[in-house]
């Protein structure tokens, strides 16, 4: 019984101290639901016995030193309170646990829809924030916090932030001791809008045309940061975009691209299309030597007037730029023609096209070779001359109405083609065979000639027509003395002894002879006067005169000497 006594008397001690914590605002001590006690340090404790479970009668036993009133503790841990009982012949103890740790409070999002950088919580619209406090050893007493320094609440349910905006969360915990926790802050930063992805091409395109070379590129942006961006070409499985995407393995045709991106708190974008035509295929380029060539005697020849032309043509894109190269020379851009006419003998020639999305054509891997023709840039040479009288007076060439004109013309390379003239103001005429010129006057005639390959030269000159008959001039040396009928015409009678003078004048060319006969005798140049006519005899003398063209006149005298 003594034992029971002295053991209840102490257990009496321990219920004495369950009384003596200053109360405040939260406790000072707790007892768990295992009857463990747990005291804040720093906090003065009284201690009392009693003999009643209840401490109705409990007294306040005083320390025989002064630091004992009250006690303290300050250290955090277990501690004990101990009894020497001497009839057992041990220590019995007491232990309470001084808990001086303050809660831990975390927010809490759904990863799925928020993400924290630093202090910083980047939360979507729909997104509720979650404080979970623990404490370890009194336990968690209750939670506060303030959006926008706004009056601490109790914590209850979730926060809700669903509208776009900037806030700031402030809480903190107390535990079952009242140890409370220093305030924690996070800027909260509520996102409800979507990423904005954009598509460039990396390489060559031409409007919705591009290469195989080039690159879809997808450049996404975010106010608080991309999630992840996927994409699909022509309805295949999507895949995340991770780095540019070639076009190097699609077929030729159209493709659509499809793209979207999500940020870091869920924020979804609306699905993007854009459709593309991949082109593979290089322009085709044709090389063709135009201009004027004539084969004479197994040789080619070219007016000079050659070009080379080249022609390229694409089937989607377009032609951009076309370079060639003549002998193996540095390529050059082609922009026109290309005129050939300082080369000879053998050429070779390549080219090739750029399209408008650097896919690169070649008329031929060597290169077109062929023989350039010789080069013939001389028009024919072109001559006259007159086939007839013709005679040079003062600087002046004169022919006749009879005479001819004749055009010539040769050409030492292609050969002579055509011949074409005009007299005067008339109408461009061909040549054919050699022509007069009737009308008296100055005449000028130009010529034209033309070789095989069109080179051509012209010439000009000047002549005069004498088409005027030279006149005569007969005189007797007497008078008639009588005139008698003959065969109906009155014809003079001169004296035997008469002399017929004759001359002529000619305006142009002058008098070339005077010739005569007699009574249809033999012609014979005129000298001297004419003389010894026969008496009793009708005479008849036949004139002509000729001038130095040929122009020719004639006059018949009839008379009778007696």
């Amino acid at each position: 019984m003594a034992f029971l006594r002295k053991a209840a008397a102490f257990i009496l001690l321990f219920s004495l101290c369950s009384f003596l914590v200053n109360a405040q605002d939260v406790k000072s001590f707790h007892t768990d639901s295992t009857g463990k006690l747990f005291v804040n340090p720093g906090t003065p404790v009284f201690i009392y016995m009693s003999t009643k479970p209840d401490g109705s009668d409990a007294v306040r036993l005083k320390s025989m030193n002064d630091e004992g009133n009250p006690m303290y503790w300050d250290g955090h841990g277990p501690h004990f309170l101990t009894h020497l009982n001497l009839y057992l012949g041990r220590k019995i103890r007491f232990d309470l646990f001084a808990d001086g740790r303050s809660p831990k409070t975390s927010p809490t999002f759904d990863a799925k829809m928020g993400v924290q950088k630093g202090n910083t919580i980047f939360l979507s619209g729909s997104t509720v924030i979650e404080l979970s406090a623990v404490d370890a050893h009194s336990g968690l007493s209750n939670v506060f916090y303030s959006v926008n320094n706004s009056e601490y609440l109790p914590y209850v349910d979730p926060l809700v932030f669903d509208k776009e905006g900037e806030y700031t969360l402030k809480f903190y915990a107390v535990d079952n001791v009242g140890n409370k926790e220093d305030v924690g802050e996070r800027k909260l930063v509520v996102d409800t809008m979507p990423p904005l992805t954009t598509l460039e091409i990396d390489g060559p395109r031409h409007n919705e045309i591009v290469s195989h070379k080039s690159k879809f590129v997808l450049s996404a942006s975010d106010a608080n940061g991309i999630q992840q961006t996927v994409y699909s070409i022509s309805g295949s499985e999507e895949k995340k975009y991770t780095k540019p995407i070639p076009t190097l393995q699609l077929a030729e045709g159209e493709h659509t691209v499809s793209w979207y991106s999500s940020d870091l708190v869920g924020n979804v974008e609306t699905k993007k299309a854009e459709i593309f035509f991949v082109d593979r295929t290089p322009p085709m380029v044709f090389e063709e030597i135009v201009g004027n060539t004539y084969m004479v005697a197994g040789r080619e020849f070219s007016s000079g007037r050659s070009q080379l032309r080249i022609v390229a043509v694409d089937n989607k894109a377009g032609v951009k730029e076309i370079y060639y190269s003549i002998n193996n020379a540095d390529f050059k851009l082609y922009e026109k023609p290309i005129y050939l006419s300082e080369m000879t003998g053998a050429v070779t020639v390549r080219s090739y096209a750029i399209d408008n999305v650097e896919n690169k054509g070649t008329s031929d891997a060597s290169g077109q070779e062929f023989s350039m023709p010789e080069v013939d840039i001389s028009g024919p040479i072109i001559a006259h001359d007159f086939i007839g009288e013709s005679i040079s007076l003062r600087d002046t060439i004169w022919i006749s109405s009879t005479t001819k004109v004749n055009l010539m013309a040769k050409d030492r390379g292609a050969g002579l083609n055509r011949i074409e003239y005009k007299i005067d103001d008339a109408t461009q005429q061909a040549f054919s065979e050699p022509f007069s010129v009737n009308a008296s006057g100055f005449h000028s005639i130009k010529v034209t000639a033309w070789d095989n390959v069109e080179n051509l030269n012209l010439h000009s000159f000047e002549f005069g027509v004498d088409a005027a008959q030279p006149e005569i001039f007969t005189n007797f040396s007497v008078k008639p003395f009588k005139y008698e009928m003959v065969s109906g015409e009155k014809i003079p009678v001169y004296s035997n002894d008469v002399l017929i003078f004759i001359a002529a004048t000619d305006d142009i060319s002058g008098v070339e002879k005077i010739t005569f006969s007699v009574n249809e005798g033999k012609e014979k140049p005129y000298v001297q006067p004419l003389k010894g006519f026969k008496a009793g005899e009708n005479q008849t003398v036949f004139v002509k005169v000729t001038d130095k063209l040929g122009n020719e006149n004639t006059q018949t005298i009839s008379f009778r000497v007696e």
